[in-house]
């Protein structure tokens, strides 16, 4: 569905947070006054304030899904919630702002950036890349902008469009090109299970018609579920653009780049790096120049909350990784400080991944690290590290000032304190965000705060 096409429907926008003021202030704007829906109090508020009117705001349970033709949802609302199931089966279209938009720009030259971790890192770099190339781009999607901010605007050179599994799952048009980063168990309590997590995530590229796709090598399920695409290239240990022995960047044996200048750490990043080149190369149709992969990746300091040093004390330092929300990020951004004394302190909300693999990744590390677990923790991993018989030195804090204090006391000089929760911050906690300022105040580096970020929505979330 186009925006046209919705503007003669009766419309619902389910979710009072960034994206849905968003498209109810274009919808506004067009001359159509939707339906607003959210779960939560003091929705209608915020919409007023915002928008400067009074718009009724009605709670799911309220709502006559027969009295709607359409229901554009936020990405936090799981497309698998029985109201939206009883919508549809009332007759009602369930959307997405991401899914008409893509429909919308489909003739652009949109490269869009999926994956479980490293989505807002390899898009922000391939935005960087293209503009050092000398293209306007306009980077929008999950990492902050609506992309319904872009109707309206002059036409860029390039979209950089970052799209989160929660977007993904209703779209109709794969893009031009788009770029897998990884791929891993994450938000199942939203899609209800590990295949239905693929399946969403992946409509991105299934949707069709298959446009090219950059594909990350180091990550197995991404490669095994992309084997039949036929636009594919590979990135990363291997494939057109690889990370070489010495750490330079290559495409198709040529450098682009010394990864040692990339100024975050660990293999991942490295990957994403190449995830950027790869998506790049394939919108612009070649390579691009080496000189602008490098201004690229001397600019980039790294992104708040993404295993980015916010500090260093007495020799230690202090790492936000606020973002890991599974064990799949949170084993990646502990292997970024190899050799090096690690205190890893992790919790928060069960999304029932198996934390099997972190575990035994952690016991594997040496020196062996210890580990702080928060007291409110119900993830998997930290039930299993509170229990008794584990070989690592693990201990409980009441909270994240309680545990960096543990922290300080426990890690020697030269060694690093890891932020990595590898779970979703616990219901009222407040967001990654919070977390992450948090943390930074509790380690003595100030109050700062994330600047960017993803879509807010009716609930809380961390896509």
């Amino acid at each position: 569905m186009t925006l046209d096409e919705l503007c003669t429907q009766r419309v619902a926008v389910w979710g009072a947070g960034a994206e849905g003021l968003a498209l109810t202030r274009l919808l506004l704007g067009r001359g159509v006054v939707p339906t607003l829906i959210d779960d939560q109090e003091s929705a209608g508020e915020r919409m007023e304030a915002a928008l400067g009117s009074r718009i009724a705001v009605r709670k799911p349970a309220d709502l006559d899904w027969g009295s709607v033709d359409v229901v554009v949802r936020s990405p936090g609302v799981s497309r698998y919630r029985p109201e939206l199931v009883a919508a549809a089966q009332a007759g009602a279209e369930v959307t997405t702002a991401m899914a008409m938009w893509l429909q919308d720009y489909r003739a652009a030259p949109v490269l869009a950036i999926t994956g479980t971790k490293g989505k807002s890192t390899t898009a922000t770099l391939a935005a960087s890349i293209l503009q050092h190339q000398g293209l306007s781009v306009a980077l929008a999607g999950n990492i902050g902008t609506p992309v319904t901010d872009l109707y309206g605007r002059s036409p860029a050179d390039a979209y950089v469009v970052e799209v989160s599994s929660y977007q993904a799952a209703d779209v109709g048009v794969s893009p031009r090109v788009c770029v897998l980063t990884s791929l891993a168990p994450d938000h199942l309590d939203w899609h209800g299970g590990e295949e239905a997590y693929y399946r969403d995530k992946l409509r991105l590229i299934t949707a069709g018609p298959p446009g090219a796709l950059a594909v990350n090598a180091g990550s197995p399920q991404a490669v095994a579920r992309t084997a039949g695409h036929p636009g594919r290239v590979l990135f990363g240990p291997v494939g057109r653009v690889r990370v070489e022995a010495s750490g330079t960047v290559t495409v198709d044996g040529v450098p682009m780049v010394d990864g040692r200048r990339l100024a975050v750490p660990g293999a991942h990043n490295l990957a994403n790096l190449c995830g950027a080149v790869a998506g790049s190369m394939l919108l612009l149709g070649e390579p691009p120049e080496a000189a602008a992969v490098t201004a690229a990746v001397d600019g980039f300091g790294g992104l708040p909350s993404r295993c980015r040093t916010v500090g260093e004390r007495h020799g230690v330092s202090f790492v936000d990784d606020a973002l890991a929300s599974n064990p799949f990020a949170t084993i990646a951004s502990v292997a970024a400080f190899p050799d090096r004394p690690l205190t890893l302190i992790v919790g928060g909300a069960d999304r029932g991944t198996d934390p099997g693999d972190l575990l035994a990744a952690l016991a594997l590390r040496r020196p062996p690290p210890r580990v702080v677990v928060l007291a409110d923790a119900s993830d998997a991993a930290s039930r299993v590290l509170r229990s008794a018989g584990s070989d690592l030195e693990v201990t409980v804090a009441p909270d994240l000032a309680g545990a960096v204090d543990q922290a300080v006391g426990s890690t020697p000089t030269g060694g690093v304190v890891l932020f990595s929760p590898a779970a979703p911050t616990p219901p009222g906690g407040g967001g990654y965000r919070e977390r992450s300022r948090q943390f930074v105040s509790a380690a003595g580096f100030g109050e700062t705060a994330e600047g960017g970020g993803s879509m807010s929505t009716s609930r809380g979330g961390e896509p």
